[in-house]
């Protein structure tokens, strides 16, 4: 909520501008189209929050710190960039405009006041003439999978996001998706993000030691029924409010990642998106997988309880740990993702052959404001590669 809107932080804000501004340069046609200015645009609030791991929303976290709705961003080449927004937002603002860095290689920001009188068609003119709409050649870079919703939502954004399309459409500009160059522009995390992940990965810690493994002891200690989804319930809520387990965190500062996911019985679905099902929870092989999300920076916990196993569940269970041992030792910065994969398959092929084709098609993914970024999938074939503080 803008309203009660709190200051930027103007050193971090140019910090990682600058960071964005330097990667578009420097991997311009790897990761960003080609293209020759970036328009990020903000889309107005999500009335259900059903994605809470919008690209917008999360440039706008990592950027400014808050979410600025129906906000026009556009970004030059040569340094320039254009904001299209409410007085209040563009108040947000204000002070960084005046206190650009020495040597930056931000040169201008330009604050464009919401005008009602002519819809903004001033400012439409201005952003067009900087983004060079109208000329063939010019590329411009979007977050094409929400154009869409943009259009729809009206406002400041809905219009401009017409005219963008319109101008596609007369072949004038070329509009290409640059989620990938975000992606990996953001993906190296400073000091502050690093802690604010392992804060987050502490808590998802806590809540399945202190919550979950609590209840489902005295779950099956006393024999009562309870489902996997009545037990998935239970722990969402420790995790939307950790006091519930002795823990000092301010309730706005957390919430969970997803829904807890808990299975029994034999039927298991190791895809992130797995549900907990009605069924009753039953006292053999219980997986369970939970995430706190810590002022926005996710993280994720995987476990698995075995209760009187049969002796082959255990030796798998234990060569599994191994397996992940082997998984880690390829995380090295320099090395591709897939390096990760073919650690894990070449491990099982010597261990015990008959268990590689179990192994999912992906085997983890990189996190962070972004809960699973689509870009680091730790897959047969992924070529990014691991680097320091990713």
């Amino acid at each position: 909520d803008t309203s009660t809107m709190a200051e930027l932080d103007v050193d971090r804000f140019f910090i990682r501008l600058e960071k964005l501004h330097s990667h578009f340069i420097k991997h311009n046609s790897a990761v960003w189209g080609t293209s020759d200015c970036l328009c990020l645009n903000r889309g107005p609030l999500d009335k259900d929050d059903s994605n809470p791991y919008m690209k917008s929303a999360i440039f706008h976290q990592w950027i400014f710190g808050y979410e600025l709705p129906d906000t026009i961003l556009l970004l030059t080449k040569d340094g320039q960039l254009y904001m299209c927004a409410t007085k209040k937002k563009c108040d947000f603002l204000q002070d960084a405009s005046k206190k650009i860095p020495e040597g930056s290689p931000i040169k201008k920001i330009h604050l464009l006041l919401r005008n009602k009188e002519d819809s903004n068609e001033e400012n439409y003119e201005i952003l067009s003439k900087a983004g060079s709409l109208g000329s063939k050649e010019s590329k411009i870079g979007v977050i094409m999978k929400e154009r869409e919703i943009n259009v729809s939502g009206g406002g400041i954004l809905g219009p401009w996001e017409a005219k963008l399309t319109e101008a596609q459409e007369a072949k004038e500009v070329s509009l290409v998706d640059v989620v990938p160059g975000l992606s990996f522009a953001m993906s190296i995390k400073d000091d502050t993000e690093l802690d604010l992940v392992k804060r987050s990965s502490i808590l998802s810690n806590k809540v399945i030691k202190h919550g979950y493994a609590k209840k489902m002891e005295e779950v099956i200690d006393s024999e009562k029924p309870i489902t996997h989804e009545a037990l998935a319930s239970y722990v969402d809520e420790i995790l939307e409010n950790p006091s519930k387990i002795g823990l000092k965190v301010a309730g706005e500062d957390v919430q969970s990642c997803y829904f807890p996911i808990i299975q029994s019985g034999g039927n298991y679905d190791l895809k992130a998106s797995a549900q907990s099902t009605g069924d009753k929870l039953s006292h053999d092989v219980i997986l369970v997988s939970l995430g706190a999300r810590y002022r926005n920076y996710c993280s994720n916990i995987g476990r698995t309880f075995l209760v009187d196993p049969p002796k082959k569940v255990s030796e798998n269970y234990e060569l599994l740990l191994e397996m992940q041992e082997a998984c880690l030792e390829a995380m090295r910065p320099g090395n591709p993702a897939k390096a990760v994969f073919k650690a894990a398959y070449n491990f099982l092929k010597d261990k015990d052959e008959e268990l590689v084709k179990h192994l999912p098609k992906t085997l983890g993914f990189a996190s962070g404001l972004d809960f699973r970024d689509s870009h680091f999938l730790l897959s047969a074939k992924n070529p990014a590669q691991f680097r320091p503080g990713m």
